[in-house]
């Protein structure tokens, strides 16, 4: 619990808020915050839509002294818009950026080329613009450059979070268990690359979400869903045609594992809460890794 941190005296304290926790905070003044993006998520606690769940999210900018907010999404701005206190990341605009240099991709800050991508451990473009974010975190607290470029390229990410976990035979396991909504797992399939087959697992408890925003990310000849638990079959209108029902997700993998080929990515992205058949999302990603490891 974040209270337990007062406990001893820090110069800096880092906080991850649920939508949950804001709706009951009042007093944080925060030095600086940020909501990354804003799509669809706990539909079933917030009745009146999108919005709802967006004014609860707002309130961490309540007296924030810096608005860090995401460029390519106006839902992310504080409710009365972009101000004084505001500072900017986005993937081709923003005060922080990507830009493409010499065939590399490269973190920048007002102009600035602060990293090239390739030095970073983790991949992928969600990764990327996450960088962007946490520098100008960093940065508005006076945080060296130095300093928060070191942590970047030592970053090995988090488990559960588009977490490589085996990979063998030219076949890549993927556990992204932690994607728990539809907005995390379009992160995930932004941009992804596949020489082979991609083999998506998508399933659990929706939260009464609109599935429909994935449907372009799964189209094209060279991708399988495999959808599981209480959602599975609003999952598999995305497509039907290239959907496998099962009730649960070893019934999928143990399916999963008698189609790989070499070149083929098994994605765990299941863009659902896990709490339909686990206790949490940490038990579904670890009950994919082994899985993973035994019919991989």
């Amino acid at each position: 619990p974040a209270l337990m941190l007062l406990e001893a005296p820090r110069q800096l304290y880092v906080l991850e808020l649920s939508s949950f926790q804001l709706e009951t905070t009042h007093s944080l003044k925060a030095a600086a915050a940020t909501v990354l993006n804003i799509s669809e998520d706990h539909m079933n606690r917030y009745p009146l839509g999108l919005q709802q769940y967006r004014g609860a999210k707002l309130k961490i900018y309540h007296n924030a002294a810096v608005c860090v907010v995401n460029a390519d999404d106006t839902f992310t701005l504080p409710v009365r818009g972009y101000g004084a206190r505001c500072v900017s990341f986005g993937v081709g605009c923003g005060d922080y950026y990507l830009s493409q240099r010499a065939g590399k991709t490269w973190l920048m800050a007002r102009g600035e080329p602060l990293l090239d991508c390739a030095e970073m451990t983790v991949g992928g473009r969600h990764n990327y613009t996450n960088s962007l974010a946490a520098l100008a975190l960093a940065d508005s607290i006076g945080v060296p450059h130095a300093a928060s470029l070191a942590a970047l390229r030592q970053f090995h990410g988090l488990t559960h979070r588009f977490e490589l976990v085996h990979d063998r035979h030219g076949v890549r396991w993927i556990n992204d268990s932690k994607a728990t909504n539809v907005g995390s797992t379009e992160a995930a399939l932004y941009g992804l690359e596949v020489a082979g087959t991609l083999h998506l697992l998508l399933g659990g408890d929706g939260k009464s979400a609109d599935f429909t925003p994935l449907s372009p990310l799964v189209q094209g000849d060279r991708v399988q869903l495999y959808c599981f638990g209480q959602d599975a079959v609003q999952l598999a209108f995305l497509r039907p045609e290239v959907a496998t029902l099962t009730e649960t997700l070893e019934q999928a993998m143990r399916i999963v594992g008698t189609r790989v080929r070499a070149g083929d990515l098994v994605l765990l992205s299941p863009a659902c809460a896990s709490l339909d058949q686990f206790s949490n999302f940490k038990v579904r990603g670890e009950v994919f890794t082994r899985l993973a490891r035994e019919v991989g």
